[in-house]
Parts: C-alpha cells; sequence; structure tokens
C-alpha cells in the first residue's frame, strides 16, 4: 500500500514539474516575442566603402562661346525688300540673306557703265591718233585718265550696291530674325546672329594659384544638367591668358570641345580639371554621410548576436565630393559596410537588416 502511495506522489511530482518548466518554457517565449516586438530590425540600405585612385580637382564654371559667332547688321540704312531666311536656318558662307531697297543706285551704275564704255573707246582712239602724231601726250594722258575714273566711278557703284545686301560670311546657324520685310533699318542694326555649332569653345577662369598645375593640351571634363541627368564631354585646353586679370585675380582658359552636340554658345557648364597627380582615396556615397554641426558621422554594420547587423554611430572626417560620392579622410576602412539609406530610423545599437533593393 505504502508503494503505492509512493508510486502515486512520483507521478505527481513529476505531472507539476513539467506543467511548471512547460510554463516557464512559454513564459521565456513570450517575453522574447515582446523585447522582438518592441524592437524589431531595421530594414536599411547599405554600401561598403571602397578604395579608388583619385586626382585631385579644380571646378569652375564655364560658358560655351562659338569658334565663330558674328552679329549681322547691314552696312547701310534702308528698307528691307526682301528676306531669304528664316529664324534657325542653317546657312552657307556667301548665301544671301537680306536685300534693301537700292533706290536709284541700278540706274547710276548703268550710267556710269556707259560712260566708263564710251570713256575707254575714247582712249582707244586717242592712242590710235597718237601714234601718227595726231595728239599731244597731253591729251593721251587726259583720255587715258578719264577711263580709269569712269571704271572707278562704276567699281564705287559697285560697292555701294552690294552694300545694299547682306550675306553669310561663314557656314553656320542662323539665330531668331529680329526684323520684317518693309521695315526701315539703320547702318548697324542687329537683324540676326550667325554661329558656327560644330566647332565650340569653352572659357572659364582658374585663381592665379592654380596656374602652375595648368597647361594647354590638358584634358578638361565639361559637365551640363539636363532635367535629373548630367551630360559629360570632354575638351582640351587650347590657351591660356597671358596675364591676370586685376579684378579677381584669375587666368582665363579657353579649351576646344570635342564632340559637342547638344551645346549652344551662352550656356554655363561645369569644368573639371585634374591639379594633381591621382592618390588613393576611400569612397562612400554621400548619402551614407549624416553631416552634422558638431561632427559628421555614419551609421556603420558591425555583426551581432543571433546573426543580426547592428548599426553603430562612427565619426568621420570628410573630404572632397566627386560625382555621388565622398571622400572619408579618416574614420573608416576599405570594406567598412555604412547605411546609404533608411538613417532616419536608425538609433545606436539597433538591429537592422539590409535590402537593397526597397527604395527607403
Amino acid at each position: 500500500m505504502k508503494k503505492a502511495f509512493l508510486l502515486l506522489g512520483l507521478v505527481l511530482v513529476l505531472l507539476f514539474g513539467a506543467v511548471y518548466g512547460w510554463y516557464a518554457w512559454r513564459q521565456q517565449r513570450l517575453h522574447t516575442q515582446l523585447a522582438a516586438a518592441a524592437h524589431p530590425a531595421v530594414t536599411v540600405s547599405a554600401a561598403r566603402a571602397r578604395s579608388q585612385s583619385l586626382a585631385g580637382q579644380f571646378t569652375a564654371v564655364g560658358e560655351v562661346v562659338p569658334q565663330q559667332g558674328a552679329a549681322l547688321s547691314p552696312q547701310v540704312g534702308g528698307v528691307i525688300q526682301k528676306l531669304y531666311f528664316h529664324s534657325g536656318q542653317g546657312v552657307t558662307q556667301g548665301q544671301l540673306l537680306l536685300s534693301l531697297d537700292p533706290g536709284a543706285l541700278p540706274g547710276q551704275l548703268q550710267s556710269a557703265r556707259a560712260h566708263a564704255q564710251l570713256a575707254a573707246v575714247n582712249y582707244q582712239r586717242a592712242q590710235k591718233v597718237f601714234a601718227i602724231h595726231g595728239i599731244s601726250t597731253a591729251a593721251l594722258d587726259k583720255a587715258q585718265y578719264d577711263a580709269e575714273a569712269a571704271e572707278g566711278e562704276v567699281s564705287a557703284l559697285q560697292e555701294s550696291l552690294a552694300d545694299t545686301e547682306l550675306r553669310a560670311p561663314f557656314t553656320g546657324v542662323l539665330s531668331l530674325r529680329t526684323v520684317n520685310p518693309g521695315e526701315y533699318v539703320h547702318a548697324g542694326t542687329v537683324v540676326v546672329h550667325l554661329e558656327n555649332l560644330q566647332h565650340l569653345y569653352v572659357d572659364f577662369s582658374i585663381p592665379q594659384r592654380d596656374a602652375q598645375s595648368l597647361h594647354t593640351g590638358a584634358a578638361v571634363q565639361v559637365d551640363i544638367h539636363d532635367g535629373e541627368e548630367i551630360h559629360h564631354y570632354r575638351a582640351v585646353v587650347q590657351a591660356i591668358s597671358s596675364h591676370v586679370q586685376a579684378d579677381n585675380r584669375a587666368l582665363r582658359v579657353r579649351a576646344v570641345l570635342q564632340k559637342a552636340s547638344g551645346l549652344k554658345p551662352g550656356m554655363f557648364v561645369r569644368v573639371l580639371l585634374d591639379k594633381t597627380a591621382p592618390k588613393a582615396a576611400l569612397l562612400i556615397p554621400t548619402v551614407a554621410v549624416s553631416f552634422n554641426t558638431y561632427g559628421d558621422f555614419v551609421y556603420v554594420l558591425r555583426p551581432g548576436p543571433d546573426h543580426h547587423l547592428i548599426a553603430r554611430e562612427q565619426k568621420v572626417l570628410t573630404g572632397m565630393q566627386r560625382g555621388d560620392d565622398t571622400v572619408i579622410r579618416s574614420g573608416l576602412q576599405a570594406g567598412d559596410l555604412v547605411v546609404t539609406a533608411g538613417q532616419v530610423k536608425l538609433h545606436n545599437g539597433d538591429a537592422v537588416q539590409i535590402n537593397n533593393a526597397v527604395h527607403l
């Protein structure tokens, strides 16, 4: 009988032990779930710091200028008789663009030609008569000078008539015209601009302290924004000014653009010029840096418990920016994993998970 009671007591103890163990395990699991729910892993994007060879660069604002460009205007005043071009048209050298009302010039030219022909005939006759000693040398000279003067008058009237026409001085593309037929224009009034878009320059200035690092033939990168995109062009330094400007102590530089399709004279561009030899530098995306008055920092991801990554604030010393990247002078090493998006949700010591495919 005692054995039965002992056996029953042992069963009850084992039963209560099992129930208590299950209850303790359940409570521990519940606490773990609550702790995980209170501090869930933060989803971020990340990238690794990388070492890259970079040269020191000089940045300037440049202006695109044409190799050939002119503001076209008539040499004489008058009423526009006819326009032979439209805005934005491409023209060739010598092409007629505009003609003014010539007035009495055609009639005067016709009269002068007739007078020149008569003077030439009189000179020929004088030569024949002089050969038989029929006239004096003075009479022969007068006939000769009369013929030359008549030819000179014809040439002068031809030049005056040519001045009533405006022709393209070189091949290029016209801008917007500013006059209409029937309108009176004064001498020197600009009627249209002509520019050669096949050969363009970029003019910019560099401080005198950087003059020693620049030479003709140096490669130049030219950037221009087109909406959200940046187009890159190449250029070569062609000329450097021989004197420093007194107002800003800078040198003017001109570079020749290569394959300048899409650029137009007057555009402002960014000019990038290497001024030191390339050397190793540590780069991270600029978006990874949190710029702060008390010091810039990044979130570095380090291995943590349970195969999680833990975000740690890391002070960094930044350098120049190159495109979408920033040079890190100290605080990181090549290969360090830094947060590039999602920093606003992070605190020092938070667990994170990386998902670079998600736009944060």
